[in-house]
């Protein structure tokens, strides 16, 4: 081989070998990133919802969900005959509750309008106390007033759809109101004076009492027929897993209780 055809094929051999680094390195990195993805889900809230998940999903009229209150303060949305019972604990102000709300709603009202199950709202407002402001305190009164007209399920979609940042105190008197137009029928004199008021401010209260006796540490959490899932199990990281549990839970729903989690240290919806 001759000096030339050597010097003519060295730029097509360093080529060849620059593709292949240049590959390794795009391989590498994305595993890295995928890392780092997982692992800032992990620590910020659910995952987001899988595309399959969400196209296996009935959209539901959010309206039509009945709700009413009950005794130990939760809001129940969905039929007392359920079989299966979720408890969902949240504060209106937290990011990672709108996450979950966003990703997870869905299949929860898919469910309920089903009748497979019943899912009782644990309203929490601890994050005025961490961050300032009455935000926390006024949306969930008027969370609570919603549930007299009828239309809870959807002007709790509502104001989580549209929270304001969690440094921001947004949920004013003024700024519910003008969210509560957005859900059919829900404004009225009832209601506007339910909010204006505070008119469930000792309720609001109870709730958040109830909520740091509950052994909860953080929001969302949910509950499944009483127990806790605690925070590494795999139902809180997609829709498609939490469907799987409570598959399962409607399947044969007297196995299984406890390696769902822990129990409330406060009584629970059940």
């Amino acid at each position: 081989m001759s000096a030339k055809t050597r010097t003519n094929r060295t730029p097509v051999i360093l080529a060849v070998v620059g593709v292949f680094v240049v590959a390794v390195l795009a391989a590498v990195l994305g595993v890295v990133l995928t890392t780092g993805n997982e692992s800032k889900s992990e620590d910020s809230g659910p995952a987001a919802q899988p595309t399959g998940a969400k196209a296996a999903i009935r959209d539901v009229d959010l309206a039509s969900l009945p709700a009413a209150v009950r005794a130990d303060g939760t809001i129940r949305v969905g039929g007392d005959a359920a079989p299966v019972t979720v408890t969902v604990y949240e504060d209106f102000r937290c990011p990672f509750c709108k996450r979950f709300e966003a990703n997870f709603g869905p299949l929860l009202a898919d469910y309920i309008q089903a009748g497979k199950i019943k899912v009782d709202y644990h309203i929490a407002s601890f994050l005025d106390g961490k961050l300032g402001g009455t935000g926390s305190v006024k949306a969930a009164n008027a969370a609570r007033c919603s549930v007299d007209t009828g239309r809870f399920a959807a002007y709790h979609a509502v104001l989580f759809k549209n929270q304001p940042d969690e440094s921001e105190d947004g949920y004013t008197t003024g700024r519910l109101l003008d969210l509560a137009g957005q859900v059919q029928g829900l404004r009225g004199e009832t209601f506007d004076a339910c909010v204006n008021t505070d008119a469930n401010a000792a309720w609001v209260s109870a709730s958040e009492s109830t909520f740091e006796l509950s052994g909860v540490s953080a929001t969302p959490a949910i509950a499944v027929d009483g127990k806790i899932l605690d925070s590494g199990n795999s139902a809180m990281r997609s829709p498609d897993n939490l469907r799987e549990l409570l598959d399962q839970r409607l399947g044969n729903p007297g196995s299984g209780k406890a390696a769902l989690g822990q129990e409330p240290q406060a009584p629970s919806a059940g």
